[in-house]
């Protein structure tokens, strides 16, 4: 009897070290995983040393008024350019459908944010398409390498599920096939795993700046987030609505086109942000069908801001940190320091700052002049150019730079 339950006991152990090693080795779990579960994530993008100091100012060139300036300093806008709301898109899923997408996307002047898997076989097909993507102003996101699914989402799946290898190696995987300067979002598959801090933890340790979620898709709960703005928590963010038919395990979906052109109104009346999700191979494409008849009803107008959603919340901490300070003029109408402590390369946005100016004839930034444009659509997020409105000047323009204001 004893050495039946010898026996007995080594076989547990050994299917209890079985199931481990599965478990470990099955889901690339590493040390990191376990040593750095508590730790908590420090700034993102920050550098050491003074912007001032960068820029060459000495303390003498600080002034806080200018007898007889004719050029003052009103403000940030709220939106680049002055606009008065935004446009943003995210979709979702690496298959054969993102490149239609894209297109039609393209069509009306549409910026999103395309969250790819990086290990599913038929990325290496959309690489191509996404880098031109990038290059016509698109993001490309994480939706981490494996796209791995499960409800409900519990703490031993997400654990599982938000490794190192998914969350780094997946922002690595795009850095290397894509030409981006940076990986700024994250959007959780099935939306799973969203709402346990840990995650948000390691994903904000990462560099993510934001994490899009899809909210209680097995109740229907996904269609209308309607969530107008930015997310309080932006390793949380939900949006406005979805635009698509019904996938996955939804029970519906969202595709009448006057409730949808209507939800967009209505943003737009208030001057909020309008994010819709898509997930491509949900849509129908061509100019009769809801998706790009919703598009047609939101692209192109002069008074709105495209673009994609991680260099979206990327802006607003840009304009929420930049300062501008007067400097002596030095023989130009009006000179400025525009300054931060954000890194470039995490932060590379432009933001548009307001003067009231009487004889300016150019404006320069960092030696440069800056062109005027501005006009029609705003569709790119780290342009640099000037636009006037009679006694007024909006200057769009990448901050860490000395702003001239130059007479004839």
């Amino acid at each position: 009897m004893k050495k039946i339950l010898r026996i007995s006991g080594l076989l547990l152990l050994a299917a209890i070290v079985g199931v481990g090693l599965r478990y470990y080795w099955g889901t690339h779990l590493r040390w990191n995983d376990f040593k750095n579960y508590t730790a908590q994530p420090g700034p993102i993008g920050v550098l050491d040393g003074s912007p001032l100091e960068r820029l060459g100012i000495r303390t003498e060139d600080l002034r806080e008024t200018v007898p007889g300036a004719t050029v003052r300093f009103l403000g940030r806008t709220r939106y680049l350019n002055n606009a008065r709301s935004v446009v943003t898109h995210t979709i979702d899923d690496s298959n054969q459908f993102v490149p239609t997408c894209l297109d039609a996307m393209d069509k009306y002047g549409i910026k999103a944010t395309v969250f790819v898997s990086t290990e599913v076989e038929i990325i290496d097909q959309l690489w191509p398409r996404l880098r031109r993507a990038v290059a016509n102003g698109h993001e490309i996101g994480s939706h981490s390498r494996r796209h791995q699914c499960q409800w409900p989402d519990t703490f031993l799946f997400c654990f599982r599920a938000y490794t190192d290898y998914e969350i780094n190696g997946s922002r690595e995987d795009i850095l290397t096939h894509a030409d981006q300067p940076y990986v700024w979002s994250w959007a959780y598959p099935c939306g799973n795993c969203a709402g346990f801090e840990f995650v948000q933890r390691k994903l904000a340790r990462a560099g993510y700046l934001a994490a899009r979620t899809y909210p209680g898709e097995v109740d229907d709960k996904h269609n209308l987030p309607d969530l107008q703005t930015y997310a309080r928590n932006p390793y949380d963010a939900a949006y406005t609505q979805v635009v698509q038919k019904r996938g996955g395990i939804a029970k519906t979906g969202r595709t009448d086109v006057g409730a949808l052109n209507a939800t967009f109104d209505q943003v737009h009346r208030r001057g909020g942000i309008y994010h819709f999700l898509s997930h491509p191979a949900w849509l129908d494409y061509g100019a009769d069908k809801f998706y790009e008849r919703h598009l047609d009803h939101i692209g192109k107008r002069s008074n709105v801001w495209y673009v994609p959603m991680g260099p979206l919340y990327a802006y607003r901490r840009v304009a929420n940190e930049t300062q501008v300070q007067m400097l002596a003029p030095r023989g130009k109408k009006a000179r400025f320091a525009v300054y931060n402590q954000l890194d470039p390369k995490a932060y590379p946005n432009s933001i548009t700052l307001e003067f009231a100016v009487i004889g300016v004839v150019e404006v320069g930034a960092g030696g440069k002049t800056l062109e005027e444009g501005g006009e029609g659509p705003t569709d790119r997020w780290d342009a640099q150019y000037v636009r006037r409105a009679g006694d007024q000047m909006f200057v769009t323009l990448k901050p860490n730079t000395i702003l001239e204001f130059r007479g004839g």
